[in-house]
């Protein structure tokens, strides 16, 4: 196992730890975001509107933890006497964790463990995905 392995997980973990700055705010994301959705909806009601900006934000933290599950898995592939799926997603529970303290340290954001719960469920998707395209293969 080389340590270039474990260069792809530990950069989005960094990435992970910038998108839960107050860059990436609720009111930053909709200031980008609600007038792209005003347009490609015109005639949504505002309260769908936001909806959907709040739908977009909870889909992103599935994706980021299923991205940095299945990095974390492929850092972790070659290893021996242990389940493919444990470690990256311990891993990345607590990078869930992690983060929504991070969150609460921030002037705009606040902790949530929902969000840790939906974080983990986004990595535990893509183990279970990974784990059934490999039993699949011959």
């Amino acid at each position: 196992m080389t340590a270039l392995r474990f260069l792809p997980p530990l950069v989005w973990t960094g990435c992970i730890g910038w998108f839960s700055s107050d860059a990436w705010s609720a009111a930053r994301t909709g200031s980008l975001l609600l007038p792209l959705l005003k347009q490609l909806i015109p005639w949504a009601a505002p309260e769908l509107v936001e909806a959907l900006h709040w739908v977009i934000r909870k889909a992103a933290h599935l994706v980021e933890y299923a991205i940095l599950a299945r990095l974390w898995r492929r850092a972790f592939a070659p290893s021996a006497g242990m389940p493919a799926w444990r470690l990256p997603l311990a891993l990345c529970v607590l990078t869930a964790a992690l983060d929504e303290l991070h969150q609460a340290t921030t002037l705009t954001r606040g902790a949530s463990a929902a969000d840790v719960l939906l974080d983990s469920a986004g990595a535990a998707m893509a183990l279970v995905a990974l784990g059934r395209r490999k039993a699949k293969r011959p």
